[in-house]
């Protein structure tokens, strides 16, 4: 990851307690990220990972952001209460879940009761 990854992750990643445990990567060209963030296209990691303690059980393990078709989209890797591995796609600006992939989902996806 060059300087200037470094530089927008710790603009757009608040939260530096759970930077230690989360493997980050962004795609994207550093004045890209800036402009989705300014433009309100990108919402923070803070916010995500609200949405998903609030959505799924697990984890985060990875988390990338890049851009596809003007959606930026946040690629996450969870590891679930059975350890099994689940990758899901956020829309970065809505945080609605776009894909979620893996085995054990039952077990990853919460409820409402």
């Amino acid at each position: 990851m060059n300087r200037k990854n470094k530089y927008i992750l710790s603009l757009l990643f608040l939260t530096s307690s759970a930077l230690a445990s989360v493997e980050l990567e962004i795609d994207e060209d550093h004045d890209d990220v800036m402009r989705a963030v300014q433009q309100g296209l990108v919402q923070p990691f803070s916010s995500l990972q609200s949405k998903v303690n609030e959505q799924l059980h697990g984890r985060i393990i990875r988390v990338e952001l890049e851009e596809d078709d003007d959606i930026w989209i946040y690629e996450l890797k969870l590891i679930g209460p059975n350890n099994n591995i689940v990758r899901v796609e956020y829309d970065a600006q809505t945080l609605t879940i776009l894909e979620i992939k893996g085995r054990g989902l039952e077990n990853i996806i919460k409820v409402d009761q």
